[in-house]
């Protein structure tokens, strides 16, 4: 507990001397304004400031990008598209392209493997999966090369495609896979070995990860419930002491609240709703549930994605507002993760979120908490069936 803590104050105090974060704000406080739609499209890096006095920049063109797909994009809310320093981003498909970190600028074309992620600490490494071994890949070299193969299984899947390695990358949650039935493992990569191994059989797994501090594993079923696979579970880091957390999932992720506790921080449910609590976050260690985002005026926030990839800034959440007409239609903001229903906003990110999967934003943070990138059609502006990206900072 007392490394947890120290961990977590040290990034904390590094973070708020050298970085600029939008002002904060109490939920309650806030004058909500009408959602409007913009006008006119942005141009291909040529920033802008938005109405909220925070730059936009629009960081990929379908020409530049050779076509209309998925590369046009970041992959995901849990995934994040900038390396451990910063000096590059990672956005979607295969081959991924590589774009300058700070000019935004198109590199090149990486040939990466499957579910690649950034390692936390190198900022030259990502790790993947390519049939049922693990691997790292180098962008230096723009190689592969096996770390584990995993032989009882016909493949493997990093998490179901939203896993997170632990912030020191050594534990990752694998599920192998034989057919249709899933096996959940734990991986310590730093000694190269399986630490844990929970066969699950022919279920509805939504997604398998390895929490922040590598303290736990936890999975989220797709059906809300508490029985045996229903809701969110937790296990030790070495797949022991599996216990039940929380009834509901929905949109979230893993990440670290104020008083360095590692928290699975999600939009609200039937049992928070009701008391105008539109979000949640549930203490890995015992299931605690903290409400968050109060508002008692009329409807909160109802959907759309969350993320917590802000690694070197705990005690926040960052959200991309993508469901319904409520307070805050169409916003990014990051909320804190405390009591204090403190959010500081970005702006809006025009995504069509109704119209396909492809265009929604699916915001995700960058490791300091001071930048968003976000996809977006600009309200149906762009036609593309896979919308551009965008990233959003305060300068």
């Amino acid at each position: 507990m007392i490394k947890k803590f120290a961990y977590v104050l040290t990034i904390l105090c590094s973070s708020c001397i050298s970085q600029t974060h939008p002002v904060e704000e109490n939920i309650m406080d806030v004058a909500w304004k009408t959602y409007q739609s913009p006008t006119n499209t942005p141009d291909y890096l040529k920033p802008f400031t938005n109405k909220f006095g925070y730059q936009i920049t629009r960081i990929s063109d379908v020409s530049v990008f050779e076509g209309d797909s998925q590369r046009l994009r970041h992959h995901y809310s849990l995934d994040s598209p900038w390396n451990s320093n910063e000096t590059f981003i990672k956005l979607s498909g295969y081959p991924a392209a590589i774009l300058d970190g700070s000019t935004y600028k198109f590199i090149k074309w990486a040939d990466i493997p499957n579910s690649a992620t950034w390692s936390n600490t190198n900022p030259d490494v990502m790790y993947g999966t390519l049939k049922n071994r693990l691997v790292s890949y180098s962008l230096k070299s723009n190689n592969i090369r096996e770390i584990y193969e995993f032989s009882d299984f016909e493949k493997i899947s990093y998490g179901l495609n939203k896993g997170n390695m632990s912030y020191n990358d050594k534990y990752i949650g694998i599920v192998g896979v034989n057919e249709n039935e899933l096996t959940l493992l734990v991986f310590d990569i730093q000694n190269n070995q399986i630490v844990g191994t929970d066969y699950l059989g022919a279920v509805n797994l939504a997604w398998f990860s390895v929490s922040p501090l590598g303290n736990f594993a936890i999975t989220a079923f797709s059906e809300d419930g508490e029985e045996e696979n229903q809701g969110l579970k937790a296990y030790d880091i070495d797949l022991t002491n599996k216990r039940h957390l929380n009834n509901y999932t929905t949109h979230s992720d893993l990440g670290i609240d104020t008083e360095g506790n590692e928290v699975y921080v999600a939009f609200g449910d039937k049992t928070t709703r009701p008391n105008h609590f539109y979000m949640k976050m549930v203490r890995l260690s015992d299931g605690l549930v903290t409400p968050l985002f109060k508002y008692t005026e009329a409807t909160g926030v109802w959907g759309g994605h969350i993320s917590c990839r802000n690694t070197k800034r705990p005690g926040w959440a960052y959200v991309s507002e993508g469901c319904c007409e409520t307070i805050g239609k169409k916003e990014l903001f990051a909320i804190k993760l405390d009591s204090s229903n403190t959010i500081e906003r970005f702006g809006e990110h025009h995504a069509t979120y109704h119209d396909s999967y492809e265009e929604q934003a699916q915001a995700v943070v960058n490791r300091d908490g001071t930048k968003m990138i976000f996809a977006s059609s600009w309200n149906g502006l762009f036609t593309t069936t896979y919308p551009p990206a965008f990233v959003v900072e305060k300068k």
